[in-house]
């Protein structure tokens, strides 16, 4: 099992507080984490081929194709208020 101390270092790099009461509990969690990835480290993939995604789909990229679009006096004509050719919108940022 996981050291207290090694509990304590742990959970100050991850800037928890640690009571004692729940020492035991974060002993038992962070053991059990370490166990399974013991488990996923021993695993043999030296023979197997990387599989980067579990399925076989493949983006599927459109055309880049001009259509028609508003004209710039035509967006700008809705607009509550406008300056030159841009849109003045309420500050957001500070």
């Amino acid at each position: 099992m996981i050291s207290e101390e090694r509990v304590k270092h742990i959970a100050n790099l991850a800037k928890l507080n640690v009571s004692d009461e729940e020492m035991g509990k974060y002993q038992k969690q962070l053991t059990d984490i370490l166990t399974e990835i013991d488990k996923i480290l021993k695993v043999d993939i030296k023979n197997k081929e990387i599989m980067i995604s579990p399925s076989d789909n493949r983006n599927c990229y459109s055309e880049d194709v001009i259509e028609s679009h508003i004209s710039k006096s035509d967006a700008l004509k809705n607009a509550k208020r406008v300056k030159g050719d841009y849109i003045i919108v309420p500050k957001v940022i500070e």
